[in-house]
């Protein structure tokens, strides 16, 4: 039995007979086969001493700890960011005012009528013939000038909404007499006259306002 062969049934616990006559052999019974064995040579990276210098030690730090695999993540699809929405008001174009000429309205009412004219060209005869108008008719005056003061207010394309507004506020509810035509707006309830200019014309026709006004006046009297 060869020497190698003993130590192994000797860490075994197992006896080792041995002839009389073979030459035995002193070996240490309680040591085993890896106690034996050479022990591992350690090396260590050594830097030269110019090089290490330059190291930060930061840097030399991580140099002597194992560095971890990096991890690889599936790739996701890049999501691409949805285009930023269009509001109606984008779309919407800026329009430029609307320039009207400048005119202006006069109105005088009563509690039963209203009569409204266009005095923007008006002259001196024709005030004057407005102004017996307003005394026979002992009547609240009114007035609309175009444009207004407010620079806001001055948008042409309302121009209607505005005339409109100024005759339902002095007009509610009575009759509405109109001497001649009115700029921007069609009334369809309304009983039209001759101008102040063709009552001067033909005198006669001053007699078919004073006849409205009279028919309202006595149709409120007998309600």
């Amino acid at each position: 039995m060869i020497g190698h062969q003993r130590e192994i049934l000797a860490s075994l616990g197992i006896d080792i007979w041995i002839p009389r006559d073979a030459a035995s052999q002193n070996l240490p019974t309680s040591s085993l086969w890896r106690d034996q064995a050479p022990a591992e040579l350690l090396t260590e990276i050594v830097m030269p001493a110019a090089v290490a210098a330059t190291v930060p030690q930061d840097i030399a730090l991580q140099l002597r700890q194992p560095v971890a695999e990096p991890q690889v993540s599936p790739q996701e699809n890049p999501v691409e960011s949805p285009a930023e929405p269009v509001t109606p008001a984008a779309l919407v174009e800026v329009q430029p005012a609307l320039q009207i000429d400048a005119f202006h309205l006069q109105a005088i009412a009563t509690k039963q009528y209203t009569i409204v004219l266009d005095a923007t060209h008006i002259n001196e005869s024709q005030q004057q013939l407005w102004r017996n108008i307003q005394r026979a008719a002992q009547a609240e005056f009114f007035e609309l000038n175009w444009p207004f003061a407010l620079p806001e207010l001055q948008d042409g394309r309302a121009v209607s909404v505005y005339v409109q507004g100024f005759l339902d506020a002095i007009a509610l509810e009575k009759k509405i007499i109109v001497l001649g035509q009115l700029p921007h707006v069609q009334l369809t309830q309304a009983t039209a006259l001759p101008t102040l200019a063709e009552m001067l014309e033909q005198p006669l026709l001053k007699k078919q306002l004073w006849q409205a006004m009279q028919d309202r006046k006595h149709m409120t009297d007998q309600e």
